[in-house]
């Protein structure tokens, strides 16, 4: 008489386990595209854009006007994806995995993105701008030859415009 010893069939575990640890994954390389924003990244910022104009956009992902903004942006981005944008977050960069989901929604995962790598916020803000106190949306503009123009609050698609010196397609 033969017997029949039933076995586990782990395969459908494993699947689920194999799933799981690709969104695991996913989520950890979308918020490993999120740099350290320390007193010396802003000078790094600049450098980068080799004297060309971009935009500086620092947020906060308990700003409610910051996100309005994003918005904004993701949409402003996505009909003209050439226009220069960087990203800098105030929140702690422990709080990666919450920015990044944020910036997935709006459409601007795949902007250069940083987020604050000092608990003495002070120091951070200081080296983007002594002037600057902290509030929320802050917009910094870059105009190529050497000039800046600060913005607080949300900025709209006219101040934009002006400051890239072209229409923003519609």
């Amino acid at each position: 008489m033969r017997r029949h010893h039933w076995k586990p069939d782990w395969r459908p575990a494993a699947h689920l386990l194999l799933a799981c640890s690709c969104l695991l994954s996913a989520a950890q390389a979308r918020a490993d595209n999120i740099r350290p924003f320390t007193a010396d990244s802003f000078k790094e910022i600049v450098a980068a854009s080799d004297g060309g104009e971009f935009l500086l956009g620092l947020w906060s992902v308990d700003c409610p006007p910051c996100l309005v903004e994003l918005r904004l942006m993701g949409g402003v981005l996505k009909r003209n994806p050439d226009l220069p944008y960087v990203l800098v977050s105030t929140d702690p960069i422990e709080d990666r995995d919450l920015a990044a989901e944020f910036l997935e929604d709006f459409g601007l995962a795949g902007i250069e993105s940083w987020m604050f790598a000092d608990h003495f916020v002070e120091r951070l803000r200081h080296s983007i701008d002594p002037n600057w106190y902290g509030e929320l949306p802050r917009s910094y503009f870059f105009d190529g030859n050497g000039n800046r123009e600060s913005h607080s609050g949300i900025v709209n698609e006219e101040l934009l415009a002006s400051w890239f010196k072209r229409p923003l397609i519609e």
